[in-house]
């Protein structure tokens, strides 16, 4: 295992995938100096890949341009020897899917729609971000699923993972009609390999909301090919068949995130947002994000117990 990269210890593995490692680390720099940090590292075989080192580079350059309190915050890039790697902010707790599978029941609404609601506020800042220029980034995560967002103790909420989001200023280009991210949480444009726009995103936010509010998933786990055709069949279950008593306020907006006509879709995440807050309001739940903190050490306490 790595032990230093630059200015930075290495301390665990944290994750392998296709593109590389990904490792807890520290800053350690005078007077005492520690900052606790993230290092991912891409494969040093894929350095010599353009296309993969274009892609990875592309994710630390927009990424760094973001800045808004429910983005993953990045810190650094560099290379090494052979390699490259992007170092974040550490976000102690775990990912979205995990935090599902924890989960012995459905989380409380007001829960839940915390965490839509914050995520749909980090998407619009992304969605709205300019160039140095002042001209509109145009651009669109693409891959907006729960491995890609992160649930802190601290009540931290975070898309992470801007690797195969499209925008204006990237170096690395997709072939038209290629499609990327996750199958079940795609909208029907990028299933179909059509241009897309920030309302791709807004439909990945509405399967997400779907599955956080009923601890269900929405698309099939089955292959990729079945939940391919239930969101281009525009397949949306009853929601009080996953949840009795589920609100229909709350259903409609879940409806309207999804809609296959993306021009009957929220035009932006922060619309979407809004309704999640009028609903809130109207239902007296109180968005607090500390509250989804203490939930996310509850269930990393029991995680704990269980191991022991």
């Amino acid at each position: 295992m790595l032990a230093r990269l630059g200015r930075y210890e290495v301390d665990e593995l944290l994750a392998r995938g296709g593109m590389g490692e990904v490792y807890r680390g520290r800053l350690v720099a005078e007077h005492g100096f520690v900052r606790p940090i993230v290092v991912k590292v891409i494969r040093t075989e894929l350095i010599a890949d353009e296309r993969a080192a274009l892609m990875f580079i592309d994710e630390a350059r927009i990424a760094a341009g973001l800045h808004h309190r429910n983005i993953l915050q990045i810190v650094d890039f560099d290379r090494f020897e052979d390699g490259a790697f992007i170092v974040t902010e550490l976000v102690e707790g775990c990912d979205l899917r995990v935090f599902l599978t924890q989960l012995r029941a459905a989380p409380r609404y007001d829960l839940a729609v915390t965490i839509i609601t914050e995520l749909a506020t980090g998407l619009d800042a992304a969605h709205e971000a300019t160039a140095s220029d002042g001209a509109p980034l145009n651009l669109v995560h693409r891959d907006v699923s729960p491995s890609n967002v992160l649930l802190g103790r601290r009540g931290e909420i975070k898309l992470s993972d801007f690797g195969v989001a499209k925008a204006r200023l990237r170096s690395y280009h997709t072939v038209s009609g290629t499609i990327k991210g996750k199958a079940p949480y795609m909208a029907p444009e990028q299933i179909l390999g059509e241009p897309v726009d920030r309302r791709a995103d807004v439909f990945s936010l509405g399967v997400l909301l779907f599955e956080v509010t009923t601890r269900t998933r929405l698309y099939s786990a089955k292959g990729d090919a079945n939940a391919m055709k239930q969101i281009l069949d525009g397949e949306v279950p009853d929601l009080a068949e996953r949840r009795p008593g589920y609100p229909p306020e709350l259903a409609a907006i879940v409806r309207k995130a999804l809609a296959r006509d993306v021009d009957q879709r929220y035009p932006t995440a922060r619309a979407l947002a809004d309704d999640l807050e009028a609903v809130a309001r109207q239902r007296k739940w109180n968005l607090s994000c500390a509250a989804v903190g203490d939930l996310v050490r509850v269930l990393e306490e029991r995680a704990q117990r269980g191991a022991a």
